[in-house]
């Protein structure tokens, strides 16, 4: 019987099993009110009479009854433990009593009871049972230690769970505090998969040790079931849509799906591919056109839902009743035991949704001669399982108008119906599900293609809740993403939270972490960190929420998904990251308006990738009329892009910037507005508007004058510039007199900038007629002491020649 005998106790064992109870009782810290419960039945009974007052076929009375098929694979479990722990009613009575307690606080509650049996039936799908051999089963010390740990995972979750509800006594708490139990939940769930798989693996390495013949025999009688069963049940199609009637383009995606699964006559090997993108992109249309127009080359096609461990066990156990491999009638089916057997017999399968690795790691048959094609989100849901991977983009402009037109029955041919077409393919950015939503939409409403989209931009929530009378799949715009936006926690939420304030077709990840540390707040601490910056983006990568270019270092996400995270943030949370986007943006621009500087020609590779982040984000702030909690940091930024854009000599978007900062800047008398003022008259001078030039640097200087020290850097700024506008204007005495007063300013001060005012006059001295004092004051500049062509060309400063 190998090591110790199943129904032993050892005193290993039971210190083992003492230390177990230990730790329930840790966590429960007060255990008043949960008693044990001896068995399966009783709990049962309990149960039902908690429901008793409640009419037959009422919503209590309806979510108890699920109660029954759920307690039966819990109770394969307790069986095991029992055993191990030589039969102590204490190891499965406090499984019992732990879940006695947790059904007599949550009945109360109305929906919570609903979703505790939803937890409790997954947690039940997690668990390991080996129940056709367990009381025969040697244990050694891997195997018992393993029981124990999945024993202990369990029974504490439910001390936390009954903690949870003692907390929370009332349904408005429950709700608010749900989402946190629902984490702890979900990391149990992973835990005691994983546990699990390790008591399958220790259970199937002792079976085998001690039983190799009766092994073989069993083996030979499953090839024999198979081949019975495979005569018997072919042709066999468990596809549960219908062929899609609407489905356009994609012809060189279904074209790589046919190269990689179409199988030739002897092919014995497993082939596999995973279609992975944004939800919404069209993955699992793509797989139903495939597998519908695939019947005559495979024998077997399977449809099996993964969106979760209880979809796919259901599905397995549909597949199996169809072939014959499990009862019509049992509703308590063992489905991990119809996995085993469907894993034997498959020929071809579809997972559809299969976004979580982990469940598929004991449902994968890849030893079987057949085909899978996965859809998920997650692009590395194929890794270690020898699947190809095809990346889902959505529609391009051409094919996505010409599938809108079709679907919407307008004329491919008209250039105005296609010019409509256009606008509205790329606000929904090619995305199929949004594509076929909208035109569904505007087909059943009538709507003219030219006037849709300003009645989308007023009312987008409405529509995108819509849901088309005809099709089978179950999201809309709503909720496509729902689920894996709510799922998101810690830095991966955060990062998210801050995309849709950013131009979401290039972001390069240097804009987002170089400014990192100036982000006030525990929530941004992962931007300065290389792993924890990974590890954000690994949520985000895993959802299909975001793409990102290994070659060029930036992120994509689209702009549907950036609405609706949008849409999610509150108030506050729109304000807390408006204002970071505004920390690291401004970090990509020189700082021009309270430091006198020169030529910031060195920095422009650095604006070049902020510049298009500004213009989103004033764009952002207008649609959804966003305020930061800062206006004058908002005003700043785009006063720095907007010295960038002078510089740069892009005069309509530097005044079109320059609207947007005057808008912001409610006070005119701050340095600022002096700034801004000075800007404005550069830009009027470099396009020839003197006279308005000359106005804009008197503003700037008489703002100056009234804060600033009358030596200030500012000021010698404002006379100098006012002394160029007059040298322009033909006012040379005025000229001399302002360039006098900066140029004393600067030799007072040692000014670093003094060889600009030095040029300056010597610009006016030269329109005077004066070419030698000309050449004298150029001869002061310190800057051009010494200086060659060779030294101009090295500057790289294009406006140097000035």
């Amino acid at each position: 019987m190998g090591e110790k005998s199943a129904g032993s106790r050892s005193p290993v064992r039971s210190l083992l099993l003492a230390n177990a109870l230990t730790r329930f009782r840790s966590e429960l810290k007060d255990d008043e009110g949960v008693i044990d419960v001896d068995s399966v039945e009783e709990l049962l009974g309990q149960a039902k009479a908690l429901g008793s007052p409640a009419p037959r076929g009422s919503k209590l009375s309806a979510s108890l009854n699920r109660l029954e098929p759920i307690l039966s694979h819990i109770n394969d479990f307790a069986a095991v433990v029992a055993i191990y722990s030589g039969a102590d009613p204490k190891a499965a009575g406090l499984v019992w009593g732990s879940l006695r307690a947790i059904l007599a606080l949550a009945s109360p509650a109305g929906d919570a009871l609903d979703d505790v049996l939803d937890m409790l039936d997954e947690l039940s799908l997690s668990l390991p049972r080996f129940r056709s051999y367990e009381e025969t089963l040697p244990m050694n010390k891997a195997l018992e230690s393993a029981l124990l740990d999945v024993y202990t995972e369990m029974t504490c979750f439910c001390a936390r769970t009954i903690n949870f509800f003692r907390s929370n006594p009332h349904r408005q708490l429950i709700r608010f505090g749900w989402p946190r139990l629902n984490d702890d939940f979900k990391q149990t769930i992973k835990r005691l998969k994983r546990l699990s798989r390790i008591v399958d693996s220790e259970a199937e390495a002792v079976r085998l040790r001690t039983d190799k013949d009766k092994n073989t025999e069993l083996l030979a009688a499953m090839e024999m079931l198979t081949d019975n069963t495979k005569s018997d049940k072919l042709p066999c199609y468990y596809i549960p849509f219908g062929v899609n009637e609407q489905f356009y383009g994609r012809e060189d995606t279904l074209q790589h799906v046919k190269m990689v699964l179409d199988r030739e006559e002897g092919d014995r090997q497993c082939k596999s591919l995973v279609l992975h993108g944004l939800g919404g992109v069209g993955k699992t249309k793509i797989a139903l056109q495939y597998v519908n127009n695939s019947h005559d080359k495979f024998d077997a096609i399977f449809w099996v839902s993964a969106d979760n461990s209880i979809k796919l066990m259901q599905s397995f156990l549909e597949v199996s009743r169809r072939l014959g491999l499990s009862p019509e009638n049992d509703d308590a089916q063992d489905a991990v035991a119809a996995i085993s057997k469907v894993k034997v017999w498959l020929s071809e399968t579809l997972f559809d949704n299969a976004d979580d690795p982990e469940i598929l790691v004991n449902a994968w048959p890849g030893g079987a001669p057949g085909s899978i094609l996965l859809t998920s989100r997650d692009s590395t849901v194929g890794f270690g399982t020898s699947a190809e991977a095809c990346h889902v983009q959505p529609f391009d402009d051409e094919t996505g108008v010409s599938t809108f037109l079709r679907l919407v029955g307008r004329d491919l041919n008209s250039s105005s119906e296609r010019a409509s077409a256009t606008k509205i393919v790329q606000t929904l950015g090619g995305l199929p599900l949004a594509i076929n939503q909208i035109g569904g939409f505007i087909v059943q409403q009538r709507l003219s293609l030219e006037n849709f989209l300003p009645l989308y931009e007023r009312n987008s929530a409405k529509i995108d809740a819509r849901k088309l009378i005809r099709g089978d799949y179950e999201h809309t715009l709503s909720t496509v993403w729902e689920l894996s936006l709510s799922q998101l926690s810690g830095p991966s939420s955060t990062l998210q939270k801050m995309l849709p304030f950013f131009d979401p077709d290039k972001i390069h990840e240097s804009v987002l972490r170089e400014g990192g540390e100036q982000v006030h707040g525990n929530d941004f601490e992962f931007l300065g960190d290389d792993m924890d910056f990974l590890d954000a983006k690994e949520g985000l990568l895993k959802s299909a929420l975001i793409d990102r270019s290994s070659e060029g270092e930036t992120l994509a996400i689209h702009r549907l998904v950036q609405a609706a995270v949008m849409k999610r943030l509150s108030p506050d949370e729109k304000v807390k990251y408006f204002d970071c986007a505004i920390v690291l943006l401004s970090n990509g621009f020189p700082n021009t308006w309270n430091t006198v500087t020169s030529h910031q020609f060195t920095a422009w590779g650095k604006c070049e990738l902020c510049l298009p982040h500004v213009k989103f984000l004033i764009m952002q702030s207008k649609k959804y009329r966003l305020h930061p909690s800062d206006p004058k940091a908002f005003a700043e930024l785009v006063l720095r892009c907007c010295w960038y854009l002078y510089e740069r000599e892009h005069y309509d978007l530097a005044r079109e910037f320059m609207r947007t900062a005057l808008q912001t800047l409610d006070e005119k008398d701050t340095l600022m507005f002096a700034s801004t003022s000075m800007l404005q008259g550069l830009i009027k001078l470099d396009t020839n508007n003197v006279r308005a030039a000359l106005g804009s640097f008197l503003t700037a200087l008489s703002i100056r004058e009234r804060i600033l020290d009358p030596d200030d850097a500012f000021v010698a700024s404002s006379l100098n510039a006012i002394s160029l506008a007059y040298t322009e204007l033909g006012d040379l005495e005025k000229a001399v007199e302002t360039g006098q007063r900066a140029i004393g300013i600067r030799l007072r001060t040692q000014s670093d900038r003094i060889g600009n005012s030095y040029s300056n006059m010597a610009s006016t001295l030269l329109r005077m007629g004066k070419p030698d004092e000309a050449e004298e004051m150029l001869k002061r500049c310190p800057s051009l002491k010494e200086f060659t062509d060779e030294t101009f060309l090295k500057t790289g400063n294009p406006r140097f020649s000035g």
